[in-house]
């Protein structure tokens, strides 16, 4: 029989959690609901309702009572708070940033709740993990929750993407976690899980963000090529030339046989540094050398439009006379679909017409990746198997004043 799940999701942006949550349970004795959705982006939460029918609460998490957090009585809380104050953007204010106050209320809210969550799922930056903020997370769970932290990459997953991330799961004390953890370890693999065995195995001669080749032969990642569009208009993504000409050296150029790609952000289609790889569609034409003629083309150009003895017209017709290099290598934008792909959203995740594709490139830099938090969700619903021992708790559990939470 079927064990009812509900949960709530904060900062639910455009679904990830929830497709995630899906995923987790599509074999289990679980059956989730997602009772109440929180976000306060006007367009992840069209995206949101345009995908699951359900319209997010468009309110500040902190300005909504714990009374009424307590009224939906969820046995688990997916969160994946705001990043901006734990990266150099976003100016590390960690815990004095006016972003990081929505989760610091919601730690704060979970010992006055009349039914704490039994199970919590936070996803975050990397670079979390050595913040104030989560200090201040581990001392408010510490009394009532047993937790296990984890930084882990979709390259591990067979997921030619670059990603990695942190992650806190947590459990009411009268439950179990599969596997006992040391205390304030950061695991580079979900116990147990086919994806991260050899991380499991290995654990003090790999390291999660998977530099090395030997690394990433053991991880078996697909090529790109697998999560590609068919017969897609590559003009719609074609990269500006005034762009090319100025920038080509910025960008981190993947071919579609490769198998990794750079962390997709919310810049992406606007910055052009470090917001995420485009893809080389001419396959045969190397790279490298590509880029040293293109050296070669920025000096000359450069060299035109520093002259001073001609004209702004003349500089115009030399500019037309030299050709750029990468031009050959026919570069475009990785699709919203593509993209999607590789963050392992399934393939009835649409956008409303309505978002323009700017808008769906921030709202994917902003989401996370399914494929890990559905395995990190599998691995936080199971536990050791001690039938007898579970059924106990279980009932321990659903009895209010048997509960102890301390």
């Amino acid at each position: 029989m079927s064990k009812k799940l509900p949960v709530l999701e904060f900062y639910s942006g455009i679904g990830g959690m929830h497709y995630s949550l899906n995923d987790a349970c599509i074999d289990s004795d679980f059956k989730p609901e997602v009772v109440a959705s929180f976000d306060i982006n006007i367009q992840a939460n069209k995206v949101y309702f345009h995908n699951f029918n359900k319209r997010p609460v468009n309110k500040l998490i902190e300005s909504i009572p714990v009374s009424k957090y307590s009224t939906y009585r969820a046995d688990m809380w997916l969160a994946s708070p705001p990043c901006q104050p734990y990266t150099s953007q976003g100016l590390n204010k960690d815990s004095v940033d006016e972003r990081s106050k929505s989760f610091l209320f919601l730690i704060n809210s979970i010992p006055k709740l009349e039914k704490p969550p039994k199970y919590i799922l936070i996803e975050h930056v990397e670079g979390f993990e050595v913040s104030v903020t989560r200090n201040l997370m581990m001392e408010g769970l510490k009394d009532m929750y047993n937790c296990q932290e984890f930084l882990l990459s979709p390259l591990q997953f067979q997921i030619p993407n670059s990603r990695t991330r942190y992650f806190c799961l947590a459990k009411l004390k009268s439950l179990t976690f599969k596997k006992d953890i040391p205390k304030n370890k950061i695991l580079n693999y979900i116990p147990g899980n086919e994806f991260t065995k050899h991380w499991e195995d290995n654990q003090n001669n790999t390291t999660v963000d998977i530099v090395d080749d030997d690394e990433l032969k053991n991880a078996k990642v697909k090529p790109i090529k697998d999560f590609l569009e068919k017969n897609i208009d590559e003009n719609k993504y074609k990269l500006k030339e005034k762009l090319l000409s100025r920038y080509g050296l910025l960008y981190d150029i993947v071919k579609p046989s490769q198998k990794r790609t750079h962390c997709f952000t919310k810049g992406y289609y606007h910055d052009i540094e470090e917001a995420g790889s485009i893809l080389q569609c001419d396959e045969e034409i190397d790279t490298k050398q590509t880029l040293e003629k293109y050296k070669e083309y920025r000096k000359k150009r450069h060299e035109i439009l520093e002259n001073k003895e001609i004209n702004e017209n003349e500089k115009e017709e030399k500019l037309k006379n030299i050709k750029n290099p990468l031009d050959k290598l026919n570069l475009r934008y990785f699709s919203s679909r593509e993209i999607a792909r590789l963050m392992c959203f399934p393939e009835s995740f649409t956008f409303p017409n309505t978002l323009s594709l700017k808008q769906q490139y921030k709202l994917l830099g902003n989401s996370l990746n399914c494929k890990v938090v559905s395995a990190l969700i599998k691995y936080l619903l199971s536990e050791k198997d001690d039938k007898k021992k579970n059924k106990e708790k279980d009932e321990l559990e659903n009895d209010p004043k048997k509960r102890k939470l301390n």
